[in-house]
């Protein structure tokens, strides 16, 4: 059976299907500039073809890995640049794991952190004192105080 080699034109909503997406996310990614909003033909119906799909599969991608907008708007780019497309993503995911780690290492501090002060205020709620107040404060305040003042 011949293969179809010849490239698909598709309309906006046959191409929000095929690619998952919402007309208005095609929309706003055209405003954006990533991806071109072809020219409007005599018919009015604007078609897209596959390189279409393949950006909206892209974007959806990246987006999926963390990436931002702005970031896959720069790569997008480089895309039929053969090599220096390719050597552009891969900095870009070390980048990006460079970034998550940093956030890894913030986040156990974070919960490191948090898990410390829940243990503090596990100890100390049947006096009425919680600490988690009292590191917002240079005094201590009672519980009822903090309560009484938020209802003001």
């Amino acid at each position: 059976m011949p293969t179809n080699t010849l490239p698909q034109c598709r309309t906006i909503g046959r191409l929000a299907k095929e690619a998952g997406v919402h007309v208005e996310t095609i929309r706003f990614y055209e405003r954006r500039g990533l991806l071109r909003r072809p020219p409007a033909p005599p018919s009015g119906w604007r078609t897209y073809d596959d390189s279409a799909v393949w950006i909206l599969h892209y974007i959806k991608l990246g987006r999926q890995l963390g990436f931002t907008l702005a970031e896959l708007r720069k790569l997008l780019t480089q895309v039929g640049s053969g090599r220096r497309f390719c050597t552009s993503v891969q900095a870009a995911y070390r980048d990006k794991i460079r970034f998550l780690d940093q956030k890894i290492t913030q986040m156990k501090s974070m919960r490191c952190e948090l898990k410390s002060a829940l243990a503090a205020c596990i100890r100390r709620s049947a006096t009425g004192d919680c600490p988690i107040a009292n590191r917002c404060s240079s005094q201590p305040i009672p519980i009822s105080q903090i309560a009484h003042r938020r209802t003001q």
